[in-house]
């Protein structure tokens, strides 16, 4: 899963700093949010260092919150620590920092600032959608519903809410397949994400809803196809490219994985330490191309999509059934590894 939004914070300045200093803040503020992060960091870090300007809480914020855009996630932690600490209070310094910690892979640290948060601001819905998010990231789906549903409640039209919601209910349908079930008993949950997608399309301000419509347009395949085709645990649990025992029935062939791209290792995984397998279920068509892909087992920081695009790229020839090609779902398997 990808964090696709960008946190931006409004504070009230501080009565005991001049105009022209409280307009260099301001200018660092705007180069942060114009995305000229280096600019920002470096007139930011200038301003932490002046006797005027050393304790705003500003400063250290948005200094955070750039060095998060550029990846240095250790100095993004360290201004955000200091943000938190001239201002404890603050639920949105928390969140951010909350946010710098999911980043780096402190999950108990994250969800410690993002508790708090919440407790100083019960309206706050981006500390529950990174919490929802850091939840979803170790696997715990009940809480992570609960707060992705809080957040779309607190804020209708926030989109990447929706999206953590439908991934949870697509992980959960994964779960219960791994655990023995079958697709076509636990479809509900693929019903669920779609009608959230749909409501996202409907209620959010979307300035591109392509990435939601093409995973609308994805799970909308697979919940036909399920509805059709009898895929036993058996099958789907079986990775694709592992020996399949050859069918028995004549003129009947099995699907085969004649090339796998390697995915390639992002450097928010690489800098937080994630190594893990990604499961995605991906629909082999009978003309011999990848027709549709979903990820129903996550490792976030970036790598479900480098495992998706990874897929994008097998080669394979179709399963036959009389003679003839046909199209078929199966799991395929990415698994990263930090040497």
């Amino acid at each position: 899963m990808k964090l696709i939004y960008k946190i931006i914070l409004v504070f009230a300045l501080s009565a005991n700093v001049i105009f022209a200093q409280q307009s260099d803040v301001e200018k660092g503020i705007d180069l942060y949010k114009q995305g000229n992060n280096q600019a920002a960091i470096s007139l930011l870090e200038k301003l932490s260092k002046q006797k005027t300007t050393k304790n705003e809480v500003k400063v250290w914020n948005y200094l955070g919150l750039a060095y998060i855009e550029k990846g240095d996630l250790k100095k993004a932690r360290k201004a955000l620590e200091k943000a938190d600490g001239l201002s404890p209070q603050n639920s949105a310094v928390k969140t951010n920092l909350g946010y710098a910690y999911l980043l780096s892979n402190k999950i108990n640290n994250a969800q410690l600032q993002l508790d708090e948060a919440i407790k100083l601001e019960p309206k706050n819905f981006l500390a529950y959608y990174i919490r929802g998010t850091s939840f979803l990231w170790e696997k715990k789906y009940d809480p992570a519903l609960i707060d992705a549903e809080k957040s779309i409640t607190l804020q209708a039209i926030f989109s990447s809410a929706y999206t953590l919601k439908a991934d949870i209910l697509m992980a959960q349908f994964g779960q219960k397949i791994a655990n023995g079930s079958t697709a076509r008993a636990e479809l509900d949950f693929l019903r669920r994400a779609i009608e959230t997608l749909e409501n996202c399309i409907k209620n959010c301000q979307l300035a591109n809803s392509q990435p939601q419509q093409e995973k609308l347009e994805s799970l909308k395949v697979f919940y036909e196809y399920f509805s059709k085709n009898k895929a036993s645990s058996a099958d789907l649990n079986t990775s694709a490219d592992e020996k399949i025992v050859p069918p028995t029935e004549a003129n009947t062939t099995s699907l085969r994985i004649l090339s796998k791209p390697r995915p390639s290792y992002t450097d928010k995984a690489r800098q937080a330490g994630i190594s893990g397998t990604i499961r995605l279920l991906v629909l082999f068509g009978a003309n011999g191309k990848i027709q549709n892909i979903i990820t129903v087992s996550g490792l976030g920081y970036g790598l479900d999509e480098q495992a998706i695009k990874a897929a994008r790229g097998l080669t394979f020839e179709p399963a036959t059934e009389n003679g003839k090609p046909v199209s078929v779902v199966k799991t395929v398997m990415f698994t990263f590894t930090i040497y």
